[in-house]
């Protein structure tokens, strides 16, 4: 290429511009860009529909359209030379075709300076003769940014500018001469060279992209053949091929992306759709193609995407792209519908601004929406197994999640049993007994069961029929999960699709939240005893960091220093606790138990106990602190230590000896004892303080030595009598020992009870109760024996009439005598007389011992119930004093009485009724027994026979009850325990 040094301005070519309405660059833009770095000279610019009819006198004529001229046109622009500038394919082929100089792709975004190399050189092809005239200026090629760049017929640099030669490096000029190929990388000489060397041959222009493995950038080199050899103009398209790259990615997402992409026009017609909606909907492309949308959308649908885009119109003025996003249904060719997610937005408007169509997006969300409701089934059953109490629960609601939410054929939990070694179902869904093996526990290795519980991991096999012999009702495929580390899941589908990833990785969802469950479950006393221990001690939690600034606070904590809890955040705990205390407490590598005052904001002082210890964590060691209340501990300090004063006071008054024996290694040691005590010992100290057991017996009376023997092992309880003789003085006591245990460890107290007065009292009862007893007899029985004969004698009315009242009141005293030795009899016997014997037992020995003895009255007994009752031969006594009182003071000739063996008020009682049909309780009677009234004497055999059956009654555990007393008849109730 040749390039003089200088050719001045008015020797520029002229030349004639027409430029098409659409094309992207505007007449004087054109102008002024062509004059300011082309060496034409525009002569004129004119509308290529308006220009004349006759060609215009220039020496070049420039096109600019993207469109192809109509016939007449072409015939006016195509003088030779002229040259067409387009962006669009069709005017390349059309301008070829029609013989216009030459054709040739620009637009304004390439730059003006690359326009300017294009022309140059297709210009100075074509009239070498007046390469004068037609060359560009030196200091043109240098100012533009794209490189130009001469080689000969040999590919040696002729000529370079100063883009050019940065691009080869080349920085004083002195690559002229040098083959091209060495100063390119292999990589781009690969690619280039063939294209340079074509040119060269062939003789016609070639561009070609290439790539600079270094800085990565793209650049596009046009050869143009000269006389000489090649000229070259290369620029950077780096930018545009990234945007070519882009908007291929684009086209290629459109079509690959798992979304459906769809456009339709105003009329809501498709004038787009890519594979993906026509898989989705199960159409052919040429069938959605100008369909409307009603072919995949309800009216329903239709209406609120309607909706939806009259409200995307109305903010078509806000910032950005409004977007509408809708849950859909689609209705497929076979009339199946899926659910999707409908994303749609604007096209962008006509010129005229007006409404162009859609585009949008169509998401098949049927996956999701199946991960949702097993996500929602799995949440509902984690709930019901948090609230299980057992893991038999807890293994069924797995069995029932696997068949119900995830829709599974069968589901199997099996458990490891330790005793034999296997894994053992423990739960099993409905029909598994119908398909289940012969051998439904395994080894821990065996199958796929166990590949499942010892190696940890999810097994599917889908080939179970194939494996074995064992008939699994059509379940071919299986998958075998473990649960923790004692417990697998099997569960198997007839659907030969078989398990989609997200249905096993949601099983194991499953698993691990069923372990949580079981876990929980396996710990829940123990996890209950926990918190019962720390809810008892009411502690307050703090956490530190290493400054002892307050990272984090429990609310009890927040509250005890008159804090909220997120308020609290950032304090110092010097703010709480003493200052030496509180660098204790936040030094990590010194955790401390100390007690200490807790202050709080209004002042208040809390007795605590504070505890740390040191935790650490990805955020740095801390301190995590512990605050027991002390109050109530204070409180009970100072009420023990009151107590302790009460008793040791009440300890030292006694009248009655007491003394307090310690054990200190194995021997028994007097503590303390009162000066009662002491006296026993004879001692002239006041107190008895750390004497051995065994110094102190020497000291004591025998009785009262031999009586404590046992008291020198720990944990000996005695009671019993004892009998001391000092001097002329003889005391009786009851010794008595209580054991009990405190901080120092193992101790008794031993009392001795003075019951000299109370055994002197109870044997002057018992000699007057035994004199008066057989006095009274004896002289009855005279008096009774007497009446006997006077009655016996012939003598007059009144005597006889004397005689009787002599008998009754004889007999009625020693009928009280009897009654007596019976109630004494029942005050002494022993509890373990009392046991529980079978109703019908008891019913029976009425029936022999009590009915059968009165023939001159009615006298019938009715069982209602069964089971047992507490009985003993004392209560047949007191049954019959009942039945004796109601027929010796009945004034019917044949009394009527009534007994009945019933439920009692609650179920563990039995109820046995006596009733009768006599005058009824004399008045105030039964007030004397049931203690409404204050006892005086007792006037009448009845009234000594009812304190019997009420002292009866007491040693069964029993109520006696006044059902119903009057003229008509009485009704007297005892109720007893089974």
């Amino acid at each position: 290429m040749t390039v003089p040094e200088s050719v001045s301005r008015e020797r520029r070519p002229d030349a004639t511009v027409y430029c098409d309405e659409g094309y992207p660059a505007g007449m004087e833009e054109l102008r002024a860009g062509l004059e300011a770095v082309s060496s034409l000279s525009v002569s004129e610019v004119q509308r290529l529909a308006e220009g004349p009819v006759e060609p215009a006198d220039s020496r070049v004529t420039l096109v600019f359209t993207d469109s192809v001229p109509d016939e007449r046109t072409v015939e006016r622009v195509t003088r030779p030379p002229s040259i067409w500038i387009t962006t669009a394919a069709d005017v390349v082929t059309a301008g070829t075709e029609r013989g216009v100089t030459d054709v040739f792709n620009w637009e304004p975004a390439d730059g003006w300076a690359m326009l300017a190399a294009k022309l140059y050189h297709r210009l100075d092809e074509r009239t070498e003769a007046a390469a004068d005239e037609r060359a560009i200026p030196e200091q043109a090629l240098q100012r533009i940014s794209d490189g130009v760049l001469a080689l000969d017929d040999e590919f040696r640099i002729t000529y370079l500018n100063n883009a050019m030669a940065s691009v080869l490096r080349d920085g004083d000029g002195d690559v002229r001469g040098d083959r091209f190929w060495d100063h390119l990388s292999p990589d781009v000489t690969e690619v280039l060279r063939p294209a340079l060397e074509r040119a060269m041959a062939d003789g016609a222009t070639v561009t070609t992209e290439v790539q600079t493995p270094e800085t990565e950038q793209w650049y596009e080199v046009t050869a143009y053949p000269s006389a000489e050899g090649l000229s070259l103009y290369g620029r950077e398209v780096t930018q545009r091929k990234q945007r070519e790259a882009q908007q291929a990615r684009y086209e290629h997402l459109v079509e690959t992306v798992g979304d459906a992409v769809y456009i339709l026009d105003e009329d809501g017609r498709f004038t787009f759709v890519n594979d993906a909606l026509c898989e989705m909907t199960g159409y052919d492309r040429e069938d959605l193609l100008g369909s409307s949308v009603h072919v995949i959308k309800d009216d329903e649908t239709v209406a609120e995407a309607e909706d939806a885009l009259r409200d995307l119109l109305r903010r078509q003025d806000e910032p950005g792209m409004p977007i509408a996003k809708l849950d859909v249904e689609l209705i497929t060719g076979d009339g199946d519908r899926v659910p999707a997610t409908d994303r749609m937005t604007l096209r962008p408007l006509s010129e005229d601004g007006d409404f162009t169509g859609t585009v949008g997006t169509l998401r098949d969300i049927s996956r999701q929406r199946r991960r949702q409701d097993i996500l929602g089934g799995i949440l509902a059953s984690t709930q019901d197994m948090m609230a299980a109490t057992t893991t038999d629960e807890v293994s069924q609601l797995v069995v029932d999640t696997i068949r119900e939410v995830f829709e599974f054929d069968l589901a199997v939990v099996r458990e490891h049993d330790d005793e034999f070694d296997q894994l053992v179902p423990v739960a099993t869904s409905e029909g598994v007994d119908d398909v289940m093996t012969d051998r439904p526990a395994y080894d821990p290795d065996e199958g796929p069961v166990g590949t499942a519980y010892t190696e940890e991991r999810l097994v599917v096999r889908e080939d179970l029929g194939e494996r074995d012999e064992y008939d699994r009702g059509g379940v071919e495929i299986g998958g075998y999960c473990p649960i923790g580390d004692r417990r697998t899941l099997s569960f198997g589908s007839r659907d030969d699709a078989g398990f989609t990833d997200d249905e096993l990785r949601l099983v194991e969802l499953l698993a691990e939240t069923a372990a949580a469950a079981f876990e929980m479950v396996t710990r829940e006393e123990e996890l209950r005893r926990y918190e019962a221990v720390v809810e008892a001690a009411d502690d307050k939690l703090f956490t530190l960091d290493s400054a002892g600034t307050i990272t984090l606070a429990t609310d009890q904590f927040a509250t005890a220093v008159g804090y909220d809890r997120e308020a609290l955040t950032g304090h110092d705990i010097a703010e709480f606790v003493p200052e030496a205390i509180a660098t204790e407490i936040a030094d990590p590598a010194s955790p401390i138990d100390v007690e200490t005052d807790l202050r709080s904001r209004d002042g208040g002082r809390l007795p605590s106990r504070i505890r740390t210890a040191r935790f650490s964590s990805p955020y740095g060691d801390g301190v995590v602190g512990t605050v027991r209340d002390l109050s109530e501990l204070r409180s009970a300090q100072q009420a023990a230590s009151r107590n302790r004063r009460r008793f040791t006071e009440l300890f030292e008054t006694l009248s009655d000896p007491v003394a307090d024996v310690e054990y200190d290694d194995g021997e028994a040691v007097v503590s303390r004892a009162n000066a009662a005590f002491a006296a026993l010992c004879d001692e002239t100290d006041r107190y008895l303080t750390d004497r051995p057991l065994a110094e102190v017996r020497a000291a004591l009376p025998a009785g009262v030595a031999a009586a404590m023997e046992p008291v020198t092992t720990p944990g000996a309880s005695i009671e019993r009598e004892v009998t001391t003789q000092t001097g002329t003085e003889r005391k009786q006591y009851i010794l008595k020992t209580v054991p009990y245990e405190s901080t120092d460890g193992k101790r008794a107290f031993v009392v001795l009870t003075d019951v000299t007065d109370l055994a002197q009292r109870e044997t002057h009862l018992q000699v007057l109760h035994r004199l008066l007893r057989h006095n009274l007899r004896n002289e009855t029985t005279v008096i009774q024996g007497y009446a006997e004969s006077l009655l016996a004698m012939d003598t007059d009315e009144q005597i006889d009439e004397f005689a009787g009242r002599i008998f009754d009141a004889s007999s009625s005293l020693v009928d009280a005598s009897d009654t007596a030795r019976t109630i004494q009899h029942v005050l002494r016997m022993d509890g373990d007389e009392v046991e529980s014997v079978p109703v019908a037992e008891v019913a029976e020995q009425i029936r022999v011992e009590i009915v059968g003895d009165y023939p001159a009255a009615d006298v019938s007994l009715t069982t209602a119930t069964d089971g047992t009752v507490t009985f003993s031969h004392h209560l047949l006594v007191g049954i019959e004093e009942l039945v004796e009182n109601s027929v010796e003071h009945s004034d019917d000739d044949s009394p009527s009485v009534e007994l009945e063996l019933v439920d009692g008020p609650s179920p563990d009682t039995v109820t046995i009724r006596v009733s009768d049909d006599g005058p009824g309780l004399p008045d105030g009677e039964w007030d004397v027994v049931s203690g409404a009234q204050e006892i005086t004497q007792l006037q009448h055999t009845q009234g000594l026979g009812l304190w019997l059956v009420r002292w009866v009654v007491d040693k069964h555990s029993g109520d006696l009850i006044l059902e119903e007393s009057g003229p008509d008849g009485t009704t007297i109730a005892i109720t007893l325990p089974r």
